[in-house]
């Protein structure tokens, strides 16, 4: 493994130092929204080109000229209140596409006035892992068909878009696009060219052709977004999570660049931070910034993790947990959806991250389920029947908060008056211990929630109590509330409970 990190880095060294050609052109406004450059139209002072590494400026006339890189995409740094050119699947056409890469020296890119709100609505989907048609349709129902009704002002789906099947980027991106909100992907390691005699600069370029840079950064608004490729690459088959040395230019380019125009930022990537090789570094990239927010994707698990700086708020990451949930399996559904639990016992779902100048807000919507549904409650049921699972009734009643924390305030009440504190407990969610139970039952025989996974995934937002003595006998309603205004969180979640005759 040293010999090849060593080959990658001399590897990168190379393309750092290669300057093929230039490329040049202008940035204008298509007034006409034609694609192309007419008389008369503005010419944009002040936009910011990168050639994957470097930062250049356009001039008075709105001309720029940079450097290229080999297969490195060069592209636009979306200003504020300009919008790029979308396609049909509301793909942003924010670069030179990979087809001409080396082919043209001279390439224009067009920008559109927009009005840009305050707050800005972005929602965040972690892996949709698309790996068939039947996963498509999946994320159809469970997503396209919600935020069709209300589009948010940014969509940006956080890796593992697919299931190694690149070929499915197409149809995935075809189906996302009926949202009609501009769609910025961010790539994850299913996402990724492997095989023999690959190398780094191979890693993305299906990628590339479908999507554009898998790394890249915009404005909105006043909101500084940089989206990054974390996965690097160590052999034909495994990768680790690493900032690559080209990359790394780039982004301390673009902090430096904005600082004076930005105090916060906010970073899209796929693999959490924890498992970083580079996580020191990365963090200490940040210091200028005051307030640091990162969402991730990857674990198929979702909870926050706070980073310290001396003397600065902690860069605050949100595991966005997957849309997929399990996988895309488990039991089905009336529509034929798969349940797919999270290994953590959230529901799949997906992120709604509401920003403005001073604040963000965070809330999580469960896919296909109204937006009161942020609880889910367990409490031992005694049968006649079907007895298999009641080993699992300890004593407790649990209480899985899908978008809370440990500081999260979560009570309980058996009487509707009277609330105690339930106490946070990282352990395994009940609920999915059963999937699991009924899965070694042949219950789900042939849709399995996965081949490689047991009950040992603990939660990070699950809270239990033990059941009193001297509850009335027989039904009663119990309430849960959670309340954490952080991530939208003032609910209340009821369940029916049966106290021993």
């Amino acid at each position: 493994m040293r010999r090849l990190l060593i080959c990658l880095s001399l590897l990168l060294t190379s393309v750092v130092n290669a300057q093929v050609k230039k490329v040049e052109g202008r940035v204008f406004e298509d007034s006409n929204q034609n694609g192309q450059y007419d008389k008369g139209e503005p010419l944009l002072k002040g936009i910011t080109i990168s050639n994957g590494r470097d930062l250049v400026k356009t001039d008075d006339k709105g001309k720029y000229s940079i450097n290229t890189l080999a297969d490195y995409q060069v592209f636009v740094i979306k200003p504020s209140s300009y919008q790029s050119a979308l396609s049909k699947e509301n793909k942003v056409n924010f670069y030179m596409p990979y087809e001409v890469l080396g082919k043209v020296n001279i390439y224009d890119f067009a920008l559109y006035k927009q009005e840009e709100y305050t707050p800005l609505h972005a929602v965040l989907l972690g892996d949709l892992q698309s790996d068939v048609m039947d996963d498509i349709h999946h994320v159809e129902k469970l997503v396209v068909s919600e935020l069709v009704q209300s589009p948010p002002d940014l969509i940006f789906p956080l890796g593992d878009l697919v299931f190694d099947r690149l070929e499915v980027f197409d149809p995935l991106s075809k189906s996302l696009g009926l949202i009609g909100s501009p769609i910025y992907y961010v790539v994850g390691n299913h996402d990724l060219n492997f095989g023999k005699g690959l190398t780094i600069k191979d890693r993305d370029s299906s990628y590339k052709k479908a999507f554009g840079p898998s790394y890249y950064a915009l404005e909105y608004g006043n909101e500084l977004i940089i989206v990054l490729n974390n996965i690097m690459p160590i052999d034909e088959k495994k990768y680790v999570g690493k900032i690559d040395e080209v990359q790394k230019v780039f982004l301390k380019n673009v902090l430096k660049q904005y600082v004076s125009t930005h105090t916060k930022v906010k970073v899209m990537m796929h693999i959490p931070m924890e498992f970083m090789e580079d996580k020191a570094e990365f963090v200490s990239l940040f210091d200028a910034y005051k307030e640091v927010f990162i969402a991730t994707g990857h674990t198929h698990t979702q909870y926050h993790s706070y980073y310290d700086r001396a003397g600065k708020t902690p860069i605050h990451e949100l595991v966005a947990g997957a849309v997929c949930g399990a996988w895309w399996q488990g039991p089905h559904d009336i529509e034929g959806i798969p349940f797919a639990m999270m290994y953590d016992g959230t529901w799949k779902g997906y992120w709604n991250l509401h920003s403005e100048k001073d604040s963000y807000k965070l809330g999580y919507k469960v896919s296909g389920r109204d937006q009161q549904k942020q609880i889910q409650v367990w409490a031992p049921e005694v049968k006649e029947w079907d007895k298999s699972l009641e080993h699992l009734n300890d004593g407790y009643v649990y209480a899985n908060v899908f978008a809370g924390d440990k500081d999260t305030d979560v009570q309980i009440s058996y009487d509707g008056v009277s609330w105690q504190k339930m106490e946070f407990y990282e352990g395994v969610d009940p609920h999915y211990t059963r999937f699991i139970e009924l899965q070694k039952l042949g219950r789900f025989k042939g849709m399995n929630i996965s081949n490689f996974v047991d009950a040992k995934r603990k939660s990070k937002h699950l809270w239990r109590l033990s059941i009193p003595q001297g509850l009335e006998k027989g039904p009663q309603v119990i309430k849960v509330k959670a309340i954490d205004p952080r991530y939208g969180l003032n609910h209340v979640e009821y369940r029916i409970m049966w106290t021993p005759q």
